[in-house]
Order: structure tokens, then C-alpha cells, then sequence
């Protein structure tokens, strides 16, 4: 077992007992022209093997070849990814995200290949064997990757900052990208309603959470107000719930951390299910929070009870949430945002706005307000009333 080990800048010395045996740990070629890691041991004192070394080192210091791409993945790239999700510039589902996809289109084709001996005919010639969406996706991954072996001295330019032709977008699979007005969401929460996953609905439907927001709200992040007779729920978005389980109060951004505003039957309704459950309002049934894939698979059953074209996938409460409330509520732009915790991009955005929870609550019932009054002056049927 090794007593003392100390380092030096071309290999290492570890003494490994005490009889004068030396271990000598350093970079070379092997018999097959393969550069590893390799040892050698040595019989005698320190100073013989310090000569051993030395030897070693001018066998063996012209063979260093640049780091692989791997390397600067697992040592440079993700190292930062995991510091910023500490630090919370990023969700620890981007992270994962990152890690698949590196794992699933990038480690193969060049993760053992040295950052010195990529060279651009290659990368268009493995560009134009994929797909548009991973080729775009790789090739935003591999760029800032990249720019960390230029950083650091290893290769004089990124390979991967070079003008390629991508894949033609025909090889795009297209999603669902269709949303509900708000007279089809009203509709589509009559077929909800009862669900064990109703509470999350209303939170993305008519809150415009996302879909691990929405399933990880508990009851103590419920406040209901009463403004003029309509009943309003203030729900903190605090917390996520991951694809495959576990909670994270890591969320997607900073901003994310936020108040939504429900409004009218759907707030009534969320704050009676949040009376009746536990501590999740949309739980696994034994006092824990749901997963996502569960949520998923009870969402897609849907699609037999509803009518031809009626159902879209659950992600799309949210983008119908943020059309229905420009559109038809009349909710400015930039107050929707402020709702859906994103951050514009103008400086008064980044650093100058920054509006409190009653603020955000008053534009929200005002336009709200506004919009019912309308409704009935047309005498339509006013969703959200009492």
C-alpha cells in the first residue's frame, strides 16, 4: 500500500514500502504505439529512481499527445456545467440534458480523439450523416466546449467554430407545437375535472407552469385572496419535480423562482384539491410528490376521451397559457414574462425591474377584471366567474 506519493512536473514518485521500491507513474507510448498511462518500478534509493525518471522523460516527452475531447468534457466542460447548476445559473435538468446529449450523439464518433487531429472535412462529413436537430444541437454543445482547449494551449483555433452546412431541417421530426384558446381549455378542464393530476392542469392551463413546476407545488405555497368577489390564488413557484422522480429547488432560472396568479373558478377550484391533499397538491398518492413519466402517461390516455384534434401534449398548457392571455385577456407582453419567469433581455429587464409580488398580483386580477366585464357586456359565457 502506498506510504508517500509526491508529484513532480513530467510523472510521479511513489514510494511503495519500505524495502526502496519505488513506483514511477507517467504518459508514453506502449509496445503498440498507444499513449497511456504507464509505471514502472524501481529497486534501490530515491535518488535512483529521481535518475529512473529522468530517463523516462527523454524517452518519452516527444509522444505527449493534446488532450482528447473526452478530457475536456470531463474535466473542463462539466466541471462548470455542475458549478453554475450550483450556483444556480442552471438547472440540474439542463445538466442532464447536456450529459445525454454528449453521451448519446458526441462521446462515440469523437470523444477519443484528440483536440489537435479534428479536422473540418471530418466534421462535415459526420454532420451530413445526422439529423438536422442533432447536428444543430451538437454542434452548440462542441463550440464552447472546444473554446476551453484553445483557452488552455492546447490547439491554436476550435475546429468546431468553422461555417458548416448543416443537415437540410427536412430531417427535422416536427412536435406538436398546437395550443388551446381559452374557451377549449375551459372545455378540456370539464374532462379533467376529478383527475388526480387536476391541481397541476390548472397550475400550467390557467398559471403557465412548467410541467415539473406544476407537480411540484404543495399546499403551503397557496394563498387565495378575494379582489371584488373574484376569488385570485397566489401560488410560489419554489420547486421541481424531475422527469423520473426527486425534487429540486433548482429550477430552470433564476427567474423561475416566482409568484403565478390563478384567477377565478380555476383558483377556486385549486384551492379546494389543496384542503384535501396532504402536502402535494398533485401527489403519488402516499403523501410523496408525483413524477413527470407518471403525468405523462395518465396525460396521454386522454387522447381516447377527447375529440379529434383536442389534444396536444401537457408542455403546451404553457405556450397556451402565454397566447390566450396576450390575445384574448389583453395582458401586456412583458407582464406575461414577469409570469412565466423569464427575463428580457432589454437593461431595464436585467437590471432595473423588479416588481413585487403585489404588483405582479394587481396587473394581473386588473386585466383579468377587464376582460369578464367585456365578456359579459357581449353576454358571453365569462370564463373565470363566480
Amino acid at each position: 500500500m502506498a506510504k508517500r506519493r509526491l508529484r513532480d512536473e513530467w510523472g510521479s514518485i511513489t514510494e511503495v514500502n519500505r524495502n526502496e521500491r519505488y513506483r514511477i507513474r507517467y504518459w508514453g507510448n506502449d509496445e503498440n504505439g498507444t499513449y497511456r498511462r504507464m509505471t514502472c518500478t524501481v529497486r534501490g534509493t530515491r535518488r535512483d529512481a529521481e535518475r529512473k525518471r529522468a530517463e523516462l522523460m527523454l524517452e518519452h516527452s516527444e509522444e505527449a499527445q493534446c488532450v482528447t475531447v473526452d478530457y475536456v468534457w470531463k474535466h473542463w466542460y462539466l466541471p462548470t456545467l455542475e458549478r453554475r447548476c450550483k450556483d444556480g445559473e442552471m438547472s440540474d435538468k439542463t445538466v442532464s440534458q447536456y450529459k445525454s446529449r454528449y453521451s448519446s450523439a458526441i462521446s462515440e464518433r469523437w470523444g477519443q480523439v484528440p483536440c489537435d487531429g479534428i479536422r473540418p472535412l471530418d466534421v462535415q462529413q459526420w454532420l451530413d450523416g445526422i439529423s438536422y436537430t442533432k447536428a444543430s444541437q451538437s454542434l452548440n454543445m462542441l463550440r464552447p466546449m472546444l473554446d476551453y482547449a484553445v483557452r488552455y494551449g492546447e490547439i491554436p483555433s476550435n475546429p468546431f467554430r468553422e461555417r458548416y452546412l448543416l443537415p437540410s431541417k427536412s430531417t427535422v421530426k416536427h412536435m406538436d407545437d398546437g395550443a388551446w384558446k381559452l374557451g377549449e381549455l375551459n372545455q378540456l378542464w370539464e374532462r379533467v375535472r376529478g383527475e388526480w393530476f387536476e391541481g397541476a392542469f390548472i397550475c400550467a392551463a390557467f398559471g403557465g407552469c412548467r410541467v415539473g413546476e406544476s407537480i411540484g407545488i404543495q399546499v403551503g405555497d397557496i394563498k387565495r385572496l378575494d379582489a371584488d368577489g373574484l376569488c385570485v390564488a397566489v401560488v410560489r413557484v419554489e420547486r421541481q419535480v424531475k422527469n423520473a422522480g426527486g425534487v429540486s429547488e433548482q429550477l430552470k432560472n433564476p427567474q423561475s423562482r416566482r409568484p403565478i396568479v390563478i384567477v377565478g373558478r380555476p383558483a377556486e377550484r385549486l384551492c379546494e384539491i389543496a384542503k384535501s391533499a396532504p402536502i402535494w397538491v398533485t401527489g403519488d398518492g402516499f403523501g410523496g410528490p408525483t413524477t413527470q413519466l407518471r403525468l405523462g402517461t395518465s396525460w396521454k390516455k386522454m387522447a381516447d376521451r377527447l375529440p379529434d384534434g383536442m389534444w396536444h401534449p401537457f408542455r403546451n398548457l404553457r405556450n397556451s397559457y402565454q397566447t390566450f392571455m396576450r390575445w384574448e385577456v389583453g395582458l401586456a407582453p412583458h407582464y406575461i414574462e414577469e409570469l412565466l419567469g423569464h427575463r428580457g433581455t432589454t437593461v431595464t429587464d436585467k437590471h432595473y425591474d423588479r416588481p413585487d409580488e403585489s404588483a405582479i398580483v394587481g396587473v394581473t386580477v386588473a386585466a383579468w377584471e377587464a376582460y369578464l366585464k367585456a365578456s359579459r357586456a357581449q353576454e358571453k359565457a365569462p370564463f373565470g366567474a363566480r
